[in-house]
């Protein structure tokens, strides 16, 4: 059976709808992360420079492969409200922490040196778990209005 004979509207009809898989947000956390990671390994390790761009590639490659059935639904959770509230929400944190660190790390050498070590660390967890809780809200009401619907 073609994906276009069981599809009604965005919503498949049979079944609930499945999310993306875990690491994919983790992914996700990783592509914010790796500028504040970049720049504070880069002057040590000069490879750690590629690692925005091969995250970059690697979800490129997966959009067109892995999550390509899934497309829509992807779409689906980086276009809603909370998806538009957690990209502000990483954005004032980022500034926040960044103003944050600079003030406390005036008077501490040694934590200045971990600044975007910290930055980074912090917006890997914060991406990864808003994203995935993200995901989880929208996946809830969808699965719950199939559920009270069956035959609709």
């Amino acid at each position: 059976m073609r994906e276009a004979d069981f599809m009604t509207g965005t919503r498949p009809v049979e079944g609930p709808v499945e999310g993306l898989p875990g690491w994919y947000f983790v992914l996700v956390g990783l592509l914010v992360a790796s500028n504040d990671l970049t720049r504070q390994f880069s002057d040590r390790y000069e490879w750690v420079a590629l690692l925005p761009l091969v995250l970059v590639a690697v979800h490129l490659t997966l959009w067109f492969t892995l999550l390509s059935r899934r497309r829509k639904y992807l779409r689906a959770v980086w276009r809603s409200k909370q998806a538009l509230a957690l990209v502000a929400i990483l954005f004032v944190l980022r500034l926040l922490l960044q103003f944050g660190l600079t003030k406390l790390t005036d008077g501490a050498a040694p934590l200045h040196s971990y600044t975007h070590l910290i930055i980074g660390l912090v917006m890997l967890v914060v991406t990864t778990a808003g994203a995935w809780f993200d995901q989880w809200l929208i996946l809830r009401v969808v699965n719950r209005d199939a559920a009270v619907r069956p035959g609709s």
